[in-house]
């Protein structure tokens, strides 16, 4: 087909950057549409179907990823439990890897709530406790940034985004930057135990990987 573009050989992430920019596309080729501007009124139907294919593509490597991460979890259950697969019945062997997602959940949870989120909470406390003594010794601009930081701190509302944490470390408060750093491990936590959670959905779904 003319204008066709092969995706097949593309990783993820290069789909991902392909379906952004077709998005961003197909967002521009609308608005010139409304404003009488769109010059080749077909290249929208064109970006369409390629943010169909493009999303076809990713679609086959999330249920590829998936079955891989599958039938890891099942090969490593066989492996720790010694399980006869010739013995044992399917709903035993589904029964068994089930639990063992189960275990593997609480368990991720448990770091979080331990390694990350308790952490933070301590670091946070002993910033405020910093700011606290540095204001007595502080005037001027150095005052005013540690009451804005010391106020924002106290807003149980607030999020502790990078870009704070970065300001809070230049004001001389190094955990800050140990607090950066537990965020992005809990991130990759948290991306462990949503795969986990796709993974009991799976078997769920009687998509099995023996």
């Amino acid at each position: 087909m003319k204008n066709r573009e092969d995706f097949s050989e593309l990783n993820e992430q290069e789909l991902e950057e392909k379906y952004k920019h077709y998005k961003e596309e197909l967002f521009n080729l609308r608005f010139q549409a409304v404003t009488g501007q769109l010059a080749n009124p077909s290249r929208i139907s064109l970006v369409r179907r390629n943010i169909a294919r493009v999303k076809t593509y990713l679609t086959r490597m999330e249920k590829a990823r998936i079955f891989d991460l599958l039938k890891s979890e099942y090969n490593a259950l066989l492996k720790e439990e010694k399980i006869d697969t010739t013995k044992t019945p399917l709903q035993e062997k589904i029964a068994r890897l089930k639990a063992r997602l189960s275990v593997k959940a609480r368990k991720v949870n448990q770091e979080i709530r331990t390694n990350c989120d308790k952490k933070v909470a301590e670091l946070l406390k002993n910033i405020r406790g910093e700011i606290s003594k540095k204001l007595k010794a502080s005037k001027g601009k150095d005052e005013v940034q540690l009451r804005a930081a010391s106020k924002r701190l106290k807003d149980p509302k607030c999020t502790i985004r990078k870009k704070f944490l970065d300001k809070l470390s230049e004001m001389g408060l190094n955990e800050a930057s140990q607090i950066a750093t537990i965020k992005e491990n809990k991130r990759a936590k948290l991306r462990e135990l949503e795969n986990i959670r796709v993974l009991q959905r799976e078997l769920t779904a009687g998509r099995l990987p023996f």
